[in-house]
């Protein structure tokens, strides 16, 4: 309950306990009785059976409050005055609100009926809050049937319960009070926040959840926070529905007015830091087209880092289905940076264009290295932006398409071409050795005919390493950096979020980049000087010679394990282990006494997956996965030629066949 605490909410004494006056005109100092565990009175005032003073400890709400989301607690160990003729209120909102209380005590949920206004001043004077069971449902006309959502309808019972105030001058007064209900009320609980008039989340908690939800945390894990907060989740007094739709209604107030709100954020950027660059693209009705923004920390970074970026489009970053243009390099450290991001109204070539201009723009005509996938708008573009840039595509991506052609097959069942085609896209040191080994491959294999050879030929300028040995592409070969941030991108975003809330949680994204830069300059300059290049030196000599010392005792202790299978019978073995005295089993009759000595089992190290079973690497063209005979399980025939099958047709007499 700290939270509740540092917000100044008082779970003991909430808001709205001073509210009624007592019938002699002083104030009430509380309005409830205090009750211990079993329900019984411990002082104050009475109470009435129906009010049998069980604890609630839950929190109060009511739509139609005078304030938007005004919320009161009931708190633990006190149960609400049960209304009475002649009980004074100073507004009629304080009465509204200790109905509600009590119709939260009691388990039933309440709602205004009816109001009336003064003849003499035209003000309101009097108030009738019933029970939501009150009145009756009307009937349905039999038409045919429609396919329409399921709503959960109120089932009325035509229930009486109600209070009645009437102003009397600056006092609100009851002059009507009906108890009983023609229903069961709700006793239980965690079931009561679910009821109508109750079902609403305090101001206070709205701001937390404000808090949580502009890191991105789902609904869920924010009632698992809440949860924690209350000490349980049934004491929650609302439900993960109700977070998500008050998340929802955020979002949606904030997409009425988003580029305006969005571009007033870049100004006062701006006057924070003066380099910020923005530029946006309206088409004919006003509409925001295309949009691009880089701050002035990473322009002033990109003069450093522009050998290489790399870029790629993805989608389900925002409200409006625009396809999202991160640019991504890599700086000193060989981690991710952002160099700029955009929106566009779709992928074609004259929005591309324009997102490449801003971008040089932003960055004082400085072109870049690019790594691309082979998209045909994105590859025309860069031809004519950046004509005296080296543009390369993705490797992983031509040889996933190689390997999806008839090319794929045609390699599994060719084993040794297959290598030979690996190892010189891998290990050609220059344009010309990878050609000559090139065509020494398609004469020894006979595979001059085979056109998808022939086209990867034809591009080979785009993906082979040969190609790139003068040029500065640093652990790229794929546009994985790109795919990879913008899966990391899309933990921060919703997919249905607005333009300014992506921008917010993109600059959270580049402070996380910003923070872990720094923690690893820091680590760089700890470490440059002699003396710790020394004791560096001297650590990793001794490790050495460590892991010598463990390699060497490990193969002496395989030796004697060998030897010890050979000369110890199993039977020998097996009972020495099971008297072994150094292992002691614990029996439930000595647990008490150990418990607190128990320390967890050692950690073991794993060494990951097996060989065969790690993920192989989409760069080279992969082999054909052997096919098992499903009669025999041998992998040298197919089910057709399967001898076994064979043998049983021989055998098979002819009287069978026809039985």
């Amino acid at each position: 309950m700290d939270w509740f605490n540092l917000h100044g909410i008082d779970l003991n004494h909430p808001p709205g306990y001073d509210d009624f006056i007592e019938p002699d005109g002083t104030e009430a100092p509380v309005q409830g009785t205090s009750v211990d565990g079993t329900g019984a009175n411990s002082g104050f005032m009475s109470v009435d059976d129906n009010t049998d003073g069980a604890p609630t400890g839950q929190t109060l709400s009511s739509e139609e409050s005078g304030s938007d989301g005004e919320v009161q607690s009931t708190p633990e160990g006190f149960a609400p005055r049960k209304p009475y003729l002649g009980m004074k209120f100073d507004t009629w909102e304080a009465a509204k609100v200790h109905y509600n209380r009590y119709a939260e005590h009691v388990g039933f949920s309440m709602k205004m009926s009816s109001s009336r206004n003064s003849v003499l001043d035209k003000q309101k004077d009097k108030y009738l809050f019933v029970c939501n069971k009150s009145g009756t449902n009307a009937e349905k006309e039999e038409t045919e049937a429609v396919k329409m959502r399921n709503r959960a309808i109120t089932i009325r019972t035509n229930c009486q319960a109600k209070m009645r105030v009437k102003r009397k001058g600056s006092i609100w007064e009851v002059t009507q009070f009906i108890e009983e209900h023609t229903h069961e009320t709700i006793k239980k609980l965690g079931l009561k926040k679910y009821l109508r008039s109750h079902k609403k989340i305090p101001k206070e908690e709205k701001k937390f959840i404000d808090l949580l939800d502009s890191v991105n945390l789902a609904a869920g894990r924010i009632m698992d926070i809440m949860s924690e907060l209350y000490g349980t989740g049934k004491a929650v007094p609302y439900d993960t529905k109700t977070i998500s739709n008050y998340m929802a209604s955020i979002d949606e107030k904030q997409n009425v007015k988003d580029i305006p709100e969005l571009l007033n954020y870049f100004e006062e950027l701006k006057k924070e830091d003066p380099n910020f660059f923005y530029k946006y693209k309206l088409d004919s009705e006003d509409r925001v087209e295309n949009i691009f923004w880089v701050d002035g920390p990473t322009r002033e970074v990109y003069k450093n880092y522009n050998d290489c970026i790399s870029f790629d489009t993805t989608y389900m970053t925002n409200a409006y289905k625009m396809p999202c243009a991160p640019i991504i390099g890599i700086n000193r450290y060989g981690q991710t940076i952002q160099l700029g991001c955009g929106f566009l109204r779709n992928e074609k070539i004259s929005n591309f264009a324009w997102l490449f201009e801003q971008f040089l723009d932003a960055m004082d005509g400085l072109h870049p290295n690019i790594i691309t996938d082979q998209d045909a708008a994105i590859t025309t573009t860069i031809q004519e932006m950046f004509p005296n840039s080296c543009h390369r595509n993705c490797r992983w991506h031509i040889m996933q398409n190689a390997q999806g052609s008839p090319l794929g097959p045609f390699m599994a069942k060719h084993e040794e071409l297959r290598r030979e085609f690996n190892e010189i896209v891998d290990y050609s040191l220059t344009p010309v050795e990878f050609e000559n080994r090139w065509g020494d491959m398609i004469e020894r294999h006979g595979v001059s005919d085979n056109t998808d050879l022939a086209y990867l030929y034809e591009i080979r300028a785009k993906f082979v390493p040969a190609y790139f040995m003068d040029r500065f592409f640093p652990f790229l070969q794929t546009t994985a950096r790109s795919e990879g941030f913008n899966a990391v991108l899309k933990r921060y975003v919703d997919p249905n979020a607005s333009l300014l809330r992506f921008f917010k949680q993109y600059m959270k994204l580049q402070e996380r980049i910003d923070i872990t830069e720094d923690s690893h300059e820091f680590m760089v300059n700890a470490c440059a000087s002699e003396k710790t290049d020394e004791v560096a030196r001297k650590h990793m000599r001794a490790m050495e010679a460590e892991f010598a010392a463990m390699k060497k005792q490990a193969a002496d202790a395989l030796k004697r394990k060998k030897k010890q299978k050979e000369t110890v019978p199993p039977c020998a073995e097996h009972a020495e282990t099971t008297e072994n005295p150094s292992s002691s089993t614990v029996g439930a009759e000595h647990n008490m006494h150990v418990n607190k000595k128990a320390r967890d089992p050692p950690l073991t190290v794993t060494k990951g997956r097996p060989e065969e079973k790690r993920k192989k690497s989409g760069l080279h063209l992969k082999p054909a996965k052997p096919t098992k005979c499903t009669i025999c399980g041998s992998t040298l025939h197919n089910p057709k030629d399967c001898p076994s099958k064979i043998a049983m047709k021989e055998k098979t007499p002819i009287i069978q066949l026809f039985q």
